[in-house]
């Protein structure tokens, strides 16, 4: 299964903060949810990470217990920002290392073919 949080590209190149904070929040819930079904099912991975970064979001300031966020952006566009991979269950420490993103496909089917 994949599941997408999208609109926080959306967020990203349209350079909205609000949309992308609130996006991620979203995000972080349905991963905690996947996260407690593969503790329960005890043979799923879960792998999160992104395809690229948008917008060049750098945060200024914040506080989680004041409840705010200051950032800025410094393009529209997509960047060369690396982006992390967190894996979590059986196997996971094979998606551990950097790498292009296509190679998350390459270790996904020699998973795959493993079984």
């Amino acid at each position: 299964m994949m599941i997408e949080g999208s609109q926080i590209d959306h967020g990203g190149h349209s350079n909205i903060l609000k949309q992308v904070i609130t996006e991620n929040s979203d995000f972080d819930k349905v991963v905690g949810n996947a996260l407690r079904f593969a503790d329960q099912d005890g043979e799923i991975l879960v792998i999160v990470t992104a395809d690229h970064e948008t917008g060049g979001l750098t945060l200024l300031d914040g506080s989680i217990a004041n409840g705010y966020v200051y950032g800025d952006f410094s393009t529209h566009d997509h960047t060369g920002t690396p982006v992390p991979v967190f894996a979590y269950g059986p196997h996971s420490g094979d998606s551990r290392g950097v790498y292009s993103n296509t190679g998350i496909f390459n270790k996904l089917i020699a998973l795959i073919q493993t079984r």
